[in-house]
């Protein structure tokens, strides 16, 4: 039998290591969101729905492949001109799903990102009426991930 010598102890504490950061992030929250008491002026949501109406309605890709939906909604007069968004699919099942959003002057994105059912958001943009806004969405089936980015008119 072989004696082991040497710094055992600096590999046990490595996979010891290793095996709580595996078990933390088994244990991580399945959605995650953006702290709105973080967020600049503007931004709000997750919300259970848009107010306004559809303005467009962006199919998700994986190259020419369609799947999912980006859902954007404006209200002229609500808030200074808001923009609201929602990305998600009509899947049977959990997948996970995002929705990311940048006014123009803003510092950050925020988002809505987790594994649900029927949607990410609905993140609202408000003051947005002569903003550039950036949306993203994005849904992930098998692996797989369907996204678009769109713009605003205001950042063209």
């Amino acid at each position: 039998m072989k004696i082991l010598k040497g710094p055992t102890s600096r590999r046990r504490a490595f996979v010891l290591g290793i095996l709580v950061m595996i078990a933390s992030l088994l244990q991580a929250p399945a959605a995650s969101t953006t702290d709105p008491a973080d967020a600049p002026p503007g931004y709000g949501g997750p919300f259970n729905s848009c107010p306004g109406q559809t303005w467009k309605n962006v199919t998700l890709r994986n190259g020419t492949t369609e799947l999912g939906y980006l859902q954007i909604w404006y209200h002229g007069t609500y808030k200074g001109g808001t923009y609201c968004a929602r990305a998600g699919e009509g899947i049977p099942g959990a997948h996970h799903m995002e929705i990311v959003v940048r006014r123009g002057d803003w510092q950050a994105s925020w988002y809505d990102s987790g594994t649900y059912n029927d949607y990410a958001g609905f993140i609202d943009v408000y003051g947005a009426a002569t903003k550039c806004v950036h949306f993203f969405g994005r849904v992930t089936v098998n692996g797989v991930n369907y996204e678009r980015t769109w713009l605003t008119p205001e950042c063209l």
